[in-house]
């Protein structure tokens, strides 16, 4: 029985070898962790974690003349969270989709996909964890020498109902997701906007739909050793709560190449928050990354992404990063933020100091061949009496993380179009 389905399996990739470009791609990723302090400070008596998680991701990948397709099957587990002898089904769906390229500049995607927009902020495939992150979209695309838009359309049920709107994963996921791109590309210019508007299933009222339109603009100027990218970003509408919403987040950075070696990134990034003097303020301040990454761009220690990690006072992120290249395939990246609040935030009748403390990370990649890749980092954070407010623990202690991860993503099988 093994050998017939062995044999069907080589007669279909045969047969596709001899038609279209189909490839079969595996990726073992298992990382190593040391947690002592990882996005919260450590108490008196708290012990660090250890552990290991690993992605494990088989992908077919299938294309034909205008058409498209990927398919690409996930396991994400933490190592000996399966009894032994125990057979627990972890397999999942990560992607699948299928897209039809109109012509050179059209094309039309559906199905279970991966979304990433600039630097990742708002719209991410969250690559960092390891289950990762896709959503099921519609997207078209335009696209020519200078011009590029992008139209993504989104509807979220949990399940076939007869009658109703109830969505039963209302408080994890959104319900309405629609995104509207548009880029023009000058000489040493580039100008965007990304507008994404959401809709949430109301806390109290399964029929209803809470919008939140959040949209900006940026603007890219890039010389031979210098680049400068400026982003500004407005939230409003109805969270699930019905609250209103009225909040912003603005981002500058400047990018300097001293060699082919060594360039450095200075930037501040602001995501408002409420002001906890004025108390009969019902309309949030606080500004929401959305469906964006939240591991590399506040810190490698993970201690702010959502509101309420700052309880919802905003945060003000200034950092200063270097990357050095020792080889082609070397490289070590350092980075530095200092944390504050945005707005103020009261505590035993008072306001609090709004630093929250430094960070330092350090990260070592080296890619081995073609198929393998290690990459290593150390993580530190200097806390103050305000984040102690803010998050608990206690300041004095180190506070500090380690990790070291391997990623092998062997091209299991290729075949080329032939005709």
């Amino acid at each position: 029985m093994k050998t017939k389905i062995l044999n069907i399996i080589i007669f279909i990739l045969i047969t596709y070898s001899a038609k279209a470009q189909f490839e079969i791609q595996g990726i073992i990723r298992p990382r190593f962790e040391i947690r002592n302090g990882y996005s919260t400070l450590r108490t008196d008596s708290s012990s660090p974690a250890m552990f290991v998680s690993q992605r494990t991701r088989l992908n077919f990948s299938y294309k034909k003349d205008k058409l498209e397709t990927k398919i690409s099957l996930f396991d994400y587990r933490v190592w000996g969270n399966q009894v032994w002898k125990n057979d627990k089904p972890l397999f999942g769906l990560h992607e699948a989709w299928t897209k039809y390229n109109i012509n050179d500049k059209f094309s039309i995607k559906f199905g279970r996909q991966e979304l990433k927009y600039d630097n990742s902020r708002l719209i991410s495939a969250v690559n960092w964890n390891q289950v990762g992150a896709a959503h099921d979209l519609i997207y078209i695309k335009y696209k020519n020498k200078t011009w590029t838009s992008d139209f993504v359309a989104g509807w979220n049920q949990s399940k076939q109902n007869k009658f109703g709107m109830n969505y039963d994963l209302f408080t994890k996921y959104y319900k309405s997701l629609n995104i509207l791109f548009l880029q023009k590309k000058f000489k040493n210019i580039s100008i965007s906007t990304l507008n994404i508007l959401d809709g949430n299933q109301d806390m109290n009222d399964a029929e209803k739909i809470n919008f939140r339109l959040t949209s900006g603009l940026k603007i890219y100027f890039q010389e031979t050793n210098y680049q400068a990218i400026a982003r500004l970003y407005m939230q409003q509408g109805r969270l699930q709560t019905n609250n209103k919403v009225n909040a912003f987040y603005t981002n500058l950075e400047f990018i300097y190449k001293f060699s082919n070696k060594f360039k450095l990134n200075i930037g501040n990034e602001i995501k408002s928050g409420d002001n906890a003097l004025d108390s009969t303020n019902t309309t949030s301040k606080s500004f929401n990354i959305l469906y964006g990454a939240r591991h590399k761009l506040n810190g490698r220690m993970d201690y702010f992404n959502l509101p309420s990690t700052t309880k919802n006072a905003g945060l003000i992120d200034s950092y200063l990063k270097g990357t050095y290249n020792f080889t082609m395939n070397t490289k070590l990246i350092a980075e530095y933020h200092y944390f504050m609040l945005q707005n103020n935030y009261i505590y035993n009748n008072a306001i609090i100091n709004k630093f929250l403390g430094n960070e330092f990370d350090f990260i070592l990649t080296k890619k081995i061949s073609e198929n393998i890749k290690i990459e290593t980092g150390y993580s530190l954070f200097l806390g103050t009496k305000s984040l102690e407010i803010i998050k608990g623990g206690n300041k004095d202690l180190l506070n500090n993380w380690f990790y070291f991860m391997i990623t092998v993503n062997p091209k299991l099988f290729i075949s080329s179009n032939t005709n």
